[in-house]
This record gives C-alpha cells, structure tokens and sequence, in this order.
C-alpha cells in the first residue's frame, strides 16, 4: 500500500512540475487557421491583392512576395500580429485600411496554407492579443 502511495505521489509531484516548465510560445507550425478560413481568404487575396503580389503570391518587381523562402525569412521570427497588422493598416495599394479584420484574417491564413503551414481545428483570431503570442517561423523547430 505504502509503494502504491508513493508512486502515486511521485507522478502527481512529475505532472506539477512538468505543468511548472516554461512552454514554448505557440507558432504557425501549431495548426493556428482552419482549412475553411483558408479557402475564404483565397477569393479575397485574388481579388485584393493579386494584382500586385502575383496570382500565386510570387511578388512583382518591388512587390515583395507572400510565399516561398524569401517571404519566410522575411517574417522569421516576428509575430503574426506584424505581419497582420502592416496588411491591415497599409493594403491594398490604393486603399489601405479598407479591409475587415476577418478578411485580413482569412487572407493570412491563405498566405500560411499557400506556405506550407498546417492547419488546426481554430480559426486565426483576427485580435491584435492574441496574435502577438504567435510565432513566425521559417522552419519547424524539432
């Protein structure tokens, strides 16, 4: 009985503690946008922003590009809110700001599955808080 015990009490003591150790803020390799969110934002990007980031967000000229290497390691290690927000507040050309923050939302999450993110169960939230905890990462950290 007394070794039940304490085997009992050294895994509640592991458990706490595991729970104690710090936790890798969440990134965009953590499944953050849903497939649905994803495919809405298709139509939007090729409505509002294809005509200057390329149809399959290469970039033009001095367009920069929303897919591909060069776009990764351009927002590595920002937060989603970065990336978020300078779409919000300064696309499309012509008419910046004009935007809802679900379409914003919906056409990052666009951006992510066109790069290879997976997708999760949540939607991207389209709140400036909550987007700040999320990572850029260019590559999967193992």
């Amino acid at each position: 009985m007394k070794t039940k015990l304490a085997i009992a009490l050294a895994a509640m003591t592991i458990a706490f503690q595991l729970k104690l150790l710090p936790q890798a803020p969440p990134s965009v390799w953590d499944g953050i946008y849903t497939p649905g969110q994803a495919d809405r934002g298709e139509p939007l990007y090729a409505k509002e922003c294809a005509g200057c980031h390329g149809e399959t967000l290469e970039g033009k000229g001095q367009t920069p590009p929303l897919a591909g290497d060069d776009f990764k390691s351009n927002w590595n290690g920002h937060n989603v809110d970065d990336l978020f927000e300078k779409i919000q507040t300064t696309m499309p050309a012509g008419g910046a700001g004009k935007l809802k923050r679900d379409q914003t939302a919906a056409i990052v999450a666009f951006m992510f599955k066109t790069n290879g993110y997976p997708s999760g169960a949540k939607e991207l939230p389209h709140d400036s808080e909550p987007l700040e905890s999320i990572r850029i990462e260019a590559a999967k950290n193992k």
